[in-house]
């Protein structure tokens, strides 16, 4: 029997796999999570006939906390949800205080440390909600595990519950505990900026599961050697490991992947044939150059946009006869980081345009909105992408891409970002901060001759294919039933 039926599944994370909101007719409806995670998760919670808790985003996901545990039911799935709901000050404490504010932050290493981090009384205070939040994730993991009866699996979800782990072993000494990072994790010099408190409860509140997973080697590499300065903790390099607590903490690498599948079926859509037919007619017979991504610091936006700018002004010959199209989904406009930041990318774009722009000719076209069937018209049609992550966990645009473009299209990609591991001998590959060798990378993917095209994207496609979403949380629970094995 594979793996992940042979105990039952709870899932927790910060944002569930669906959210409830109330229709135009007054009625309630439902909108699922698009992307690996939700994908994969939902079919093993489905199987194993387990139940997902996540935070109340919306009113009515508040209306529906109230109720208790729901059910959610489509063609082939069916698992039950159970919303958590918190006072809006512990929830903006713990969710853009810390998550936000300084975990993010830290573990993208986004800090100008000229003037930040600063934390004063006011972080302690939104640690003591981000801790009082992971307690409550802890609590319900504990009671829903009991009613469950047997010995459920736990699969807690990224930085937003890192102190789940160990609360949930507090509670349950015997839990068989998965918690994964989806974001990097900061090297050891850096990581040690944190108040030393919040430092040590965050490292002793995931070392509170029994796997830890990370979708690359460095970030795995980051947390080990972390590890070393804490009290207590034996540190395995060579097995990826940490006795800790008089327990083996196993360190994983799972790199999370795309349904590929069910992306090529978003492309029979009606809207997004109609975001084809348009982008034929705008692009015209020019050359397109793609980013997708939502306007996040750790995104590299800018520098994207001035490497494009040194490419056009030292390569002249292709001016006129290639076109950057931006397609930005707002992030986080409540923080005002992210506010200047998109305002800095808007300027950005104006002024390359007003510079080097002419009559029947805009050097980039930027959408500012969420609009997913442009979003995969552009996948299909670029010949150069454009992923330039300071650091990323994974970046799954950098899969989605090459697994939907028909034009040979060239990635262009950070090393610094978790999907380099998988993809980076296809790509081109580049330092995020070196705006010149990203430009030169730019007029290489442009001047690149077709069967170097062609093979590069069949390299892409091909590894994107080989890993599956089922495979990731497979593969996850299999390490999870050697340390602690299924019993009856």
């Amino acid at each position: 029997m594979d793996a992940k039926h042979q105990r039952q599944i709870i899932i927790a994370s910060n944002r569930g796999p669906v959210q409830f909101e109330v229709g135009p007719g007054g009625e309630v409806v439902t909108r699922r999570g698009s992307g690996g995670l939700v994908t994969a998760l939902s079919d093993t919670l489905s199987a194993s006939g387990g139940l997902w808790i996540a935070s109340a985003m919306t009113d009515e996901d508040r209306r529906q906390a109230a109720a208790g545990r729901v059910d959610v039911v489509s063609e082939d799935l069916k698992y039950g949800l159970r919303y958590l709901s918190f006072e809006s000050d512990v929830y903006d404490r713990y969710y853009n205080g810390i998550t936000n504010r300084v975990l993010w932050f830290l573990h993208h290493y986004l800090w100008d440390t000229a003037r930040t981090p600063v934390f004063d009384l006011d972080t302690y205070r939104s640690w003591d909600a981000f801790r009082d939040v992971n307690q409550a994730f802890a609590e319900a993991l504990a009671e829903e595990g009991g009613h469950l009866g047997g010995s459920p699996a736990y699969l807690v979800q990224d930085y937003q519950l890192s102190l789940v782990p160990d609360m949930l072993r507090r509670l349950n000494r015997d839990a068989a505990i998965v918690h994964f990072s989806h974001i990097p994790f900061a090297g050891p010099r850096y990581i040690r900026m944190m108040p030393e408190v919040m430092r040590l409860e965050l490292f002793e509140g995931l070392l509170g599961a029994d796997v830890l997973g990370f979708h690359s080697d460095t970030w795995a590499q980051n947390f080990l050697l972390g590890c070393r300065s804490i009290p207590g903790a034996a540190v395995d390099p060579r097995r990826r490991a940490i006795r800790w607590r008089d327990r083996t903490v196993r360190v994983g690498v799972y790199p999370i992947a795309i349904d590929a599948r069910g992306l090529k079926e978003e492309t029979k859509r009606p809207e997004v044939r109609a975001a084809r037919r348009a982008l034929t007619r705008w692009r015209e017979d020019s050359r397109v150059i793609v980013r997708v991504d939502r306007t996040d610091l750790s995104k590299n936006i800018i520098r994207g946009f001035l490497a494009f700018e040194e490419m056009i002004r030292e390569h002249p010959e292709w001016r006129r006869r290639v076109r950057f199209l931006a397609l930005l989904n707002p992030s986080r406009q409540d923080m005002e980081e992210y506010q200047i930041y998109t305002d800095d990318c808007v300027e950005a774009v104006q002024r390359v345009n007003r510079e080097l722009g002419a009559p029947g000719w805009q050097p980039i076209e930027l959408f500012l909105r969420e609009d997913y069937p442009n979003t995969l018209a552009a996948y299909e049609q670029y010949d150069v992408m454009v992923v330039n992550p300071v650091y990323d966990g994974m970046n799954l645009v950098a899969k989605e891409g090459p697994a939907l473009n028909r034009r040979g299209g060239v990635l262009i990609l950070s090393e610094n970002a978790g999907a380099f591991h998988e993809l980076g001998r296809y790509a081109l590959g580049v330092n995020p901060f070196d705006i010149h060798q990203t430009a030169e990378a730019m007029w290489r993917a442009l001047e690149m001759g077709e069967d170097e095209r062609v093979r590069r994207a069949r390299g892409l496609r091909a590894a994107v294919r080989r890993n599956t979403p089922d495979r990731w949380v497979s593969a996850q629970l299999a390490d999870l039933a050697r340390i602690r094995p299924v019993t009856d």
